[in-house]
């Protein structure tokens, strides 16, 4: 009987050796597996988050414009950008979508009032007219890197 212990515990070593060392591989491409996939989906989210902030933006910047010469003729003009407002609202962080939501304010506020010349106005103060969209921008770029920091 003596003879057989110590194959029986050469054995169970080797076994349980072998048990260990396949757990450690798989919980290793487990996590592994599982940080890519998170990874994966972080980037995907900020790719279209930025796709969507860079519309909005666009559109923005547009209307601001407009709005300096122009009255605000069709209130349907604004329907594009408070659509992507409410798209910020569903998939943005709060900062974002309180600068997305202070562009609109200044927008509707900029189409209150009588129209002016574009050119006496940009010369007069470009960056005030541009302030919620800068604003705006600064949010998201704070936004990207909380998202980045969490690669």
């Amino acid at each position: 009987m003596s003879s057989i212990a110590p194959a029986i515990v050469t054995a169970a070593a080797a076994v349980t050796g072998t048990l260990l060392g396949g757990l450690a591989s798989f919980a290793t491409t487990y996590f592994t597996v599982r940080r890519q996939g998170h990874d994966e989906r972080v980037l995907r989210d900020l790719e279209r988050r930025e796709e969507l902030y860079a519309k909005f933006n666009e559109l923005g910047s547009n209307l601001i414009l407009d709005a300096i010469e122009h009255p605000l003729d069709d209130p349907r003009k604004l329907i594009p950008i408070a659509a992507l407002a409410g798209r910020i609202r569903l998939t943005g962080s709060a900062d974002v979508l309180q600068a997305a939501e202070a562009v609109i304010d200044h927008l509707i506020e900029t189409y209150q009032r009588p129209p002016g010349d574009l050119q006496a106005v940009l010369r007069a103060g470009p960056h005030e007219i541009m302030a919620p969209l800068t604003a705006f921008t600064q949010a998201c770029r704070k936004e990207r890197e909380r998202m980045l920091r969490k690669l």
